[in-house]
């Protein structure tokens, strides 16, 4: 995985404060090694509780671990019964879990009597002035690197989306009532709805920061080479940055979403804490489903007259070499394959024709169509209600561009997987940069980044939005 040289700098100095300073008595560092900057480095062992010590070579620097010199972590007296009770409780059919010592009211030898008393063992810890988190892990699984095992109903993202969809209903149900009406009151009910549905998303996540279960914590550490994840509710970023070290990801910069708001965007460069002796896991492949009749001919409908195809195998559902075994006798021959764990896709090409340039990029109607529908549902209801003095209209145009705009926002996605991914090839046209949302198209990050390369572009940036998602910046290579 390459990253910009900003990002490589900023996961060096992750691996070195949570690799190297991981209270190992005696520390020694080459800065030179690292390509970070002393003071850089200095900055990094004193956050890990480390003063300077004279070194014993040239070009090194030698830091000693001396936690009593810097502010105590988080550490809590014994509990009561009834909350060792509580955590024995929330520890019913898990096989893993990350206790906090601050919302479970719990000492670190509570937690452990408990844990041990239901099969369960300690196995990692990270601490800070703030709070204290155990990883407990039931004694017996299998040898495996460290994934997210914590049994959970759904995820942080999914009572979000939840909350979300019953506001639009409401709103909708709001907005026939006010229709329906022949007071005008009711249509002070369209503000307020919209306030609450905005207000309920930051309700979650601040009952989420008070619940003594936390599946969310390290729910976005799955194995993937890149994850996005939000500002964890009522825990610090230096102890959400220890635990994402633990399942091998380092922090490499923000990741914008909306104007007030900063996730941070996690790469996954070293394995994360190893049980055992697990076997190599082979990396993730496509496998084609079985073939289904009459798709040969729906292939041969779309080769027929075109001097330029994107096909991808998922839609398809025929082999790769069946595939090209068509397109053949069609004239055309493969280009270019893509791959990874998510899809296969050829590009298609007579030999005699030349790449085909899109002047249009399908990515705008992802703004155009919301656009006209609100000129048309919002504008239109507006002036018609003007016009004829009846509020019940402009009511309706209005929950009509409420219910409308969230949808078509994401317009592409009902296009067949195939043309979507001809789409996006056509976001590269030339220009010396191109950003779009990624969303719309539906296409994993690899496959994006692969057919980026193949049109001599780089990852340049990305940004995650509310309305649609990542939006992402490529860079063409000079």
């Amino acid at each position: 995985m390459t990253l910009p040289a900003d990002q490589i700098w900023r996961v060096r100095l992750g691996e070195l404060r949570f690799r190297v300073f991981s209270g190992a008595p005696v520390v020694d560092v080459a800065p030179a090694q690292w390509g970070l900057d002393p003071v850089a480095v200095r900055q990094a062992a004193m956050s890990r509780r480390y003063r300077e010590i004279p070194p014993d070579q040239p070009g090194f620097l030698r830091f000693e671990f001396a936690p009593g010199l810097f502010p105590r972590q988080f550490d809590r007296g014994p509990g009561t019964d009834a909350d060792r009770r509580r955590l024995a409780g929330l520890l019913g059919g898990q096989e893993q879990f990350w206790a906090s010592l601050r919302r479970l009211r719990l000492s670190r030898a509570d937690v452990g009597a408990v844990a041990a008393a239901a099969g369960m063992s300690v196995v990692a810890e990270v601490a800070d002035p703030t709070d204290r988190l155990l990883l407990l892990r039931r004694n017996g699984l299998p040898d495996e690197e460290l994934r997210p095992r914590t049994r959970q109903g759904l995820s942080l993202g999914a009572v979000q989306g939840i909350v979300a969809v019953a506001s639009v209903v409401g709103i909708g149900v709001g907005t026939w009532f006010a229709a329906s009406s022949a007071q005008k009151w009711p249509l002070l009910l369209l503000p307020l709805g919209l306030a609450a549905a905005v207000g309920a998303q930051f309700l979650v996540r601040a009952i989420a920061g008070r619940s003594r279960r936390m599946p969310w914590l390290d729910e976005s550490f799955d194995g993937g080479s890149q994850v996005v994840v939000a500002p964890p509710p009522s825990l610090s970023a230096e102890l959400h940055g220890e635990v994402a070290a633990l399942y091998g990801y380092f922090f490499v910069g923000p990741y914008h979403s909306g104007r007030n708001s900063s996730n941070m965007l996690f790469a996954k460069c070293r394995p994360g804490l190893v049980f055992g002796h697990p076997a190599p896991v082979p990396p993730p492949v496509f496998t084609p489903s079985a073939e289904e009749p009459g798709r040969e001919q729906w292939l041969r409908n779309h080769l027929d007259g075109r001097d330029e195809l994107w096909v991808s195998v998922r839609h398809a559902k025929l082999s790769p070499p069946r595939i090209i075994e068509i397109a053949g006798g069609e004239g055309l021959v493969p280009a270019a394959e893509f791959a990874d764990a998510t899809d296969r896709v050829l590009l298609l090409r007579r030999p005699s024709a030349p790449p085909v340039r899109r002047k249009f990029r399908m990515s705008f109607a992802g703004f155009l169509a919301p656009a006209a529908w609100v000129v048309l549902c919002f504008g239109g209801s507006a002036l018609t209600s003007a016009l004829t003095d009846d509020p019940r209209i402009f009511a309706i145009g209005f929950g009509l561009t409420v219910l409308g705009v969230p949808p078509l926002l994401w317009v592409l996605r009902v296009f067949p997987r195939s043309t979507r991914v001809g789409w996006l090839a056509g976001e590269f046209n030339g220009g010396n940069s191109v950003t779009f949302f990624s969303g719309q198209f539906d296409v994993s990050p690899e496959l994006i980044g692969q057919i980026a390369h193949f049109h001599g572009y780089f990852f340049g940036s990305q940004t995650r939005t509310n309305a649609q998602g990542t939006l992402v910046t490529y860079v063409r290579a000079r």
